[in-house]
């Protein structure tokens, strides 16, 4: 079954740093070879009605250089297979590379996403831009607790250095966990990276018996550093054989928030998980503005929670005592293998009232068959406009 993407497209700033911006690190992601890659894209947007100029660097190689506006966005083709630009094996993994991953820049505020196709399935993640960079981040992925172990369950961090003489410390793996490729376990350990350079950890089904054995896992570094971090593939639901992708960009510890709001996707109450991830010991989570903690986790400890907890107008209110991760699970239809996962940001008293814009929604490559859907959060009682296609709503 060809899954729904769901470019749940979260507009919701970072410490006044948004998607929206000059520069973008994207680390490439990595991929079970139980799974073949096909179409591989970058899509580039911008509110500018005049040409902005943008420069696309695939690292260890040579920019593509073009004009994007506001009616004009760009797709630009980064390959297809197993083995790309944006793309590291699971065999590769534990390896340092020095020609994966790109560096985007352009004259103007720009939105970037990369979007990619298997023969059934398709994920894609949105650059966060500068707020991408930071130096600590907790991994989140598809938790493949419902199920039993599967060669084609596969977890991963990607990492993507910006400085020369970068250590990387990875902590807080589960016990027992097996790592990819990686005779580590779940015992800590550092690596070092100069600019430029890229690095996965991973677990795979049938060599880990600790499913969710990355989530929850800390990343830490002692100068800037972009992450990737999901499923490639994986699942929430609780049918062998019923998998998907699902991964994203995500922030580093001091842009997450306290305070989020969830969307209810067309999944199983089973697919539908927002994922609830503390940085600190003592951390409790309310719900839907319950007085009550559902629950009160320590560092790493996550809380899984699912379509039965939303409200009658499908939306999720979660509050928490200290900053956590959150990242949502959910699906295009009631098919455990239609589903997908994004990194959620905090609520902020800064997010942009204006949305501009969000191009080819229903686009991987050059398969158009895809039911794009945006979901947007606002304030009761605000006035909405929309222009699609050019048309005004």
């Amino acid at each position: 079954m060809k899954t729904k993407l769901f470019l749940f497209l979260s507009f919701i700033t970072f410490n006044s740093l948004s998607q929206f911006n000059k520069t973008h690190y994207i680390p490439p992601v990595s991929n079970s070879g139980n799974f073949a890659t096909l179409d591989q894209s970058i899509y580039i947007s911008c509110p500018n009605t005049s040409n902005v100029n943008y420069s696309v660097l695939p690292l260890g190689g040579t920019s593509i250089i073009g004009t994007v506006n506001r009616d004009n966005p760009v797709e630009i083709n980064i390959g297809n297979g197993s083995n790309t630009q944006i793309l590291i094996s699971d065999t590769a993994s534990n390896q340092n590379f020095s020609n994966k991953g790109y560096i985007i820049e352009a004259d103007d505020l720009i939105y970037v996403t990369v979007r990619l196709k298997t023969q059934n399935h398709a994920g894609g993640l949105v650059s966060k831009g500068l707020a991408a960079l930071g130096t600590e981040f907790r991994i989140g992925g598809l938790l493949n607790t419902g199920v039993d172990n599967d060669a084609r369950h596969y977890t991963f961090a990607s990492i993507l250095a910006t400085e020369n003489n970068t250590t990387i410390n990875f902590s807080g793996v589960r016990p027992g966990t097996t790592l990819f490729n990686n005779t580590n376990g779940s015992t800590p350990y550092s690596i070092t990276l100069n600019s430029g350079q890229s690095y996965v950890i991973s677990t795979r089904g049938d060599t880990n018996s600790v499913p969710d054995g990355l989530i929850g896992a800390l990343i830490t570094s002692d100068k800037p550093i972009a992450v990737n971090s999901g499923s490639y593939s994986g699942t929430n639901g609780s049918q062998n054989n019923s998998t998907d992708l699902g991964f994203d960009q995500i922030v580093s510890a001091e842009r997450t928030g306290t305070e989020y709001i969830f969307v209810k996707g067309n999944g199983n109450n089973s697919i539908e998980v927002p994922l609830i991830i503390a940085h600190e010991n003592n951390t409790q989570v309310f719900i839907n503005g319950s007085a009550t903690p559902t629950a009160t986790l320590n560092a790493g400890g996550y809380l899984a929670l699912n379509g039965a907890d939303f409200s009658a107008q499908n939306n999720l209110y979660v509050s928490t005592s200290k900053k956590v991760f959150a990242y949502q699970g959910l699906a295009g239809t009631s098919a455990d293998a239609n589903q997908n996962m994004h990194f959620v940001p905090p609520l902020s008293c800064e997010t942009p009232k204006i949305i501009n814009n969000s191009p080819l929604i229903n686009k991987v490559g050059s398969d158009s068959a895809f039911t794009g859907t945006v979901c947007l959060v606002t304030k009761t009682g605000a006035a909405l406009n929309f222009i699609i296609n050019g048309a005004n709503y």
